[in-house]
């Protein structure tokens, strides 16, 4: 087993917060997660054999659109993930300002 504590931001709410501890906790492999809403802390015990570190951040990433990891056992942490939909979208409400 390993275990892995991730500092996140651009939570704002503990319903919000819920949903990446649900998340996970359905995710087969994953032992335990629990997120501490206050510290923004998430702290996630999984099978090392059945998931990867990218897996846990991508499974972290679907649950909460715009969540950012900024910390990963206590190391400044590089997010580089970008929603495919978020061009879309700007382009969607660009284009009806323009009519």
């Amino acid at each position: 087993m390993k275990k892995n504590v991730y500092r996140l931001a651009n939570i704002d709410c503990a319903a919000c917060a819920l949903k990446i501890e649900d998340k996970l906790n359905q995710t087969l492999g994953v032992e335990s997660a629990s997120l501490n809403f206050m510290l923004m802390k998430l702290f996630v015990t999984f099978d090392e054999k059945e998931l990867s570190d990218e897996q846990i951040e991508e499974i972290i990433h679907k649950a909460l659109s715009g969540v950012r990891i900024t910390e990963k056992n206590n190391q400044k942490f590089e997010d580089t993930y970008v929603e495919e939909n978020t061009n879309i979208f700007k382009r969607i409400l660009f284009d009806r300002r323009k009519k």
